[in-house]
């Protein structure tokens, strides 16, 4: 029994000095991106201490208390082959991800939003972990693999997205592609803030205007509606030409008909709510909700035109 408590000993002394170090991670050869000394990671001049890790939580500042808390991760491996979450500081939703040495926007679940979401990787060459742009596989950091501990890259990828603002880069990529047509059809509000509340529509994909946010991106096939970037299946709306309504859950507040002339909630009768067109101006019919008057300046798709005034479909 003592031998096996010995050797297991030695097998946990020796974990922990594999997954312990010191040196810097580099951007170049004569510039660093900070000093890491085991679990605590310093400026570049190692004069001051940015964040320590305990367990799987990051810290700023020298005490482990809940107002210092910067990031949080259900790991810190990131050759992890499970999906891993990175939670920044008060969120309730995971920020980021990653997985098999991949770092992504938001939890990337499957495997086709894995591909739309991916902001950076990292490659092992020689005795160097070698973090790369996903947009244009340009070099962005580096480190040798065996001197730090594993928790290195989860900061390193995660300071490298803020540094070099990857989640933007990601959002002109996804927003160039669906949106390269110079013509659309737009569905604004006649009063109140249309900016923040103008759509547009290029044919195929929905969004607002000023907002390039692609969790806001729809698409529609003709029968199913539903959100281009985001794998959520309760976000998912179906059209048989008249109803509108959820497709994998019943709720009837989301659910609408249009006969041709009237546009409203299947089971409400709030005379507010129940649209008619005029021109290009939809409104209730009741006229005097002029607030709740949009205009339409070509044809776009009935449940497009449902899904922005039910207010569905948000903006930000």
């Amino acid at each position: 029994m003592n031998l096996h408590r010995l050797l297991l000993g030695i097998m946990l002394f020796l974990l922990q000095a594999a997954n312990a170090g010191s040196g810097y991670v580099y951007m170049s050869k004569t510039s660093y991106l900070f000093y890491v000394n085991d679990d605590e990671i310093f400026s570049p001049d190692k004069k001051t201490l940015l964040y320590f890790k305990k367990g799987n939580i990051f810290f700023n500042g020298e005490a482990d208390t809940k107002q210092n808390i910067y990031l949080m991760t259900t790991s810190t491996d990131i050759t992890s082959g499970k999906l891993q979450l990175v939670y920044e500081k008060d969120a309730r939703e995971p920020s980021y991800s990653f997985r098999d040495r991949k770092f992504y926007w938001g939890k990337a679940e499957s495997e086709d939003l894995r591909e739309k979401s991916e902001l950076l990787h990292i490659e092992r060459t020689g005795k160097w972990w070698a973090f790369y742009s996903s947009f244009n596989d340009s070099l962005l950091a580096y480190y040798e693999a065996d001197s730090l501990p594993l928790s290195t890259a989860v900061i390193t990828a995660y300071t490298l997205t803020v540094k070099f603002n990857l989640q933007a880069k990601l959002n002109m990529v996804r927003t160039e592609g669906p949106f390269v047509q110079a013509s659309f059809v737009s569905i604004k509000p006649v009063w109140g803030n249309v900016t923040a509340n103008e759509w547009i529509w290029d044919g195929t994909y929905l969004r607002p205007r000023w907002n390039t946010d692609p969790r806001c991106v729809w698409s529609f096939d003709g029968q199913i509606v539903k959100q281009v970037y985001v794998n959520n299946i309760y976000e998912q709306y179906q059209w048989d030409g008249e109803n509108f309504k959820p497709l994998w859950r019943n709720n009837r507040a989301q659910e609408w008909s249009w006969d041709g002339r009237m546009m409203k909630p299947t089971w409400g009768t709030d005379w507010a709510n129940q649209y008619v067109f005029e021109s290009r101006i939809i409104k209730p019919w009741s006229n005097v909700h002029s607030e709740k008057e949009w205009q339409i300046d070509g044809d776009i798709p009935i449940p497009f035109v449902i899904l922005v005034i039910s207010g569905i479909a948000r903006p930000f």
